[in-house]
């Protein structure tokens, strides 16, 4: 058996000064370093969902805004009896389809 009595009474172990002083501030300032660059993560991520709603957004509306006027300018390019007759094609195709329809 160990005599505890005969053991040195030396420290082996050296503690700075002020240590448990400044532990408690030390330990808060590491806690809010943590928070801050998860809230800074959050909004970074909320940044790039609105950007992209933003920029798809853009990109819907010219590209909507492009194909109303490719199709103004065809029928402008049209005249009139080319008109007409795209009319009454499609009247009678329809028109077609339907006897089709009801004579099964």
């Amino acid at each position: 058996m160990i005599d505890l009595d005969k053991l040195s009474k030396e420290e082996h172990y050296k503690i700075p000064e002020d240590y448990f002083e400044q532990l408690p501030s030390q330990v808060m300032n590491a806690i809010h370093k943590e928070q801050r660059k998860k809230r800074t993560l959050w909004m970074s991520g909320i940044a790039a969902v609105a950007a992209l709603v933003i920029c798809s957004t853009i990109v819907v509306k010219f590209m909507s805004d492009d194909e109303v006027k490719g199709s103004n300018i065809v029928i402008a390019n049209q005249t009139t009896e080319q008109q007409l007759e795209d009319q009454m094609a499609d009247y009678y195709s329809d028109e077609l389809a339907q006897i089709d329809y009801y004579n099964y």
